[in-house]
């Protein structure tokens, strides 16, 4: 996925820290609540990019590019986006293993299939038919849902999607002298031109998620996240402190 992750500043406090023992799952604090949250963040992440695609509205510049090749190879989505997932988190493996947690594997896993499962209660709703209206109708509900999803998984703690750790590992293996944001403006504009090239469904969305997603996770971050996060414990005071600094 795309996820997904989105973020254009040079904050990363949402990415693993504490380099003890990795993935170490018996000493994680509230580890059922951590992988709940993932999974409910997951859920909204991949509806909002189902709705967008609904919309005509285009979708992330990553699921884009792999519905262009997935759909060009005769191969089914969810399938696809699994296999280039994999292969991406191979390579983070050896470049920076601290990026992958349980999360990680959710969202490699669970995000395109999702996506495919979520385009059958959506189909009846009425399609946009070029009608701007309701084609921002779709704009706006589904980045809402889409950064809500962000914020819900990201905040958990249990590690960022393969696409979104990307910029991260190749920052800090091979281009430390460069900042944070300037490497993922450079992925994300990659992935749209492979996007492009391949005939995924691009579109507004596709900006929204690749440049400007950043306010409204930290709108969710505010309103959402950490006043639920916090009455319920699903994180402690450390990494609260952490997660929301």
């Amino acid at each position: 996925m795309a996820t997904t992750d989105t973020l254009h500043s040079s904050n990363t406090s949402h990415l693993p820290s504490d380099k003890g023992k990795w993935m170490d799952l018996r000493n994680t604090y509230n580890l059922p609540r951590k992988l709940l949250f993932s999974c409910v963040g997951i859920v909204f992440l991949s509806l909002g990019i189902a709705v967008c695609q609904m919309g005509s509205v285009g979708v992330d510049p990553f699921t884009a590019m792999n519905m262009g090749f997935s759909g060009s190879l005769g191969v089914n989505f969810g399938t696809f986006q699994l296999i280039v997932n994999a292969v991406i988190l191979v390579a983070i493996f050896f470049m920076d293993k601290w990026l992958i947690g349980l999360g990680t594997i959710i969202n490699m896993v669970a995000v395109g299939y999702l996506i495919d499962f979520f385009k059958v209660p959506l189909s009846v709703l009425p399609a946009p038919d070029g009608n701007i209206i309701v084609m921002g109708i779709y704009l706006v509900a589904g980045t809402l849902l889409f950064t809500l999803g962000i914020s819900s998984y990201l905040r958990t703690g249990m590690g960022v999607s393969p696409y979104d750790a990307i910029a991260p590992a190749i920052r800090s293996r091979l281009l430390p002298q460069v900042k944070y944001a300037y490497v993922r403006i450079g992925q994300d504009v990659l992935f749209l031109i492979l996007a492009w090239i391949a005939g995924g469904p691009l579109g507004l969305f596709t900006l929204i998620a690749a440049f400007c997603a950043g306010p409204l996770i930290a709108m969710w971050d505010k309103i959402f996240s950490k006043p639920v996060y916090t009455k319920l414990r699903v994180l402690d005071e450390l990494e609260i402190a952490r997660e929301f600094s």
